[in-house]
């Protein structure tokens, strides 16, 4: 009976430590967008209509339940993005609002999102296309701090078309209305 709960305990212990493991590697593999505290520039770009309507995560379109952005037009400048993701567990979409608006440099477009229209801007690269648009986060494995919005512009467009300035996975979505 000892012997065998040593042994009961020894796995025990070895199977915490191996989930322990996957849990912090998971963690640095789930990749955040880079935050600023400033956004990249102050809203100019007026909201482009393509932008507004209901958008599907690639991939999920055929999940009973798949995960999607709408995109409203909060005003001249700014969207409202209501990015809905369906949590198994509790069999219910969770809701996350972000205020957001474009910044153009060159060719390049970039979404500032601000989670409920305050704190932080999350900032994404954004490629438009007739039925589908691309984000591109922006890594966070920047160390730079940017306190002025026309010194992080700066940063952004030396850095922009570098592949590594941006982390691997790519969302994309298709419009469904």
């Amino acid at each position: 009976g000892v012997f065998l709960n040593e042994v009961k305990n020894k796995i025990m212990k070895n199977n915490l430590i191996t989930l322990l493991v996957l849990g912090a590697l998971l963690s640095f593999l789930t990749a955040c967008p880079y935050a600023s505290s400033v956004p990249i520039d102050t809203p100019a770009v007026k909201v482009q209509n393509e932008l507004i309507g209901k958008w599907v995560k690639v991939g999920d379109e055929s999940n009973v339940n798949p995960n999607y952005f709408i995109i409203s037009k909060q005003d001249d400048f700014k969207y409202k993005i209501a990015k809905n993701e369906y949590n198994s567990y509790d069999s219910t979409y969770k809701e996350t609002v972000f205020i957001s608006h474009i910044s153009k440099i060159d060719n390049y477009q970039f979404m500032n999102m601000q989670q409920d229209g305050a704190g932080d801007y999350f900032l994404y690269k954004l490629e438009l296309n007739q039925n589908d648009f691309s984000l591109f986060e922006i890594t966070d494995n920047i160390d730079e701090k940017f306190n002025t919005s026309p010194d992080l512009k700066n940063f952004v467009k030396k850095n922009m078309g570098l592949s590594f300035f941006y982390n691997k996975d790519e969302e994309k979505y298709n419009k469904t209305n």
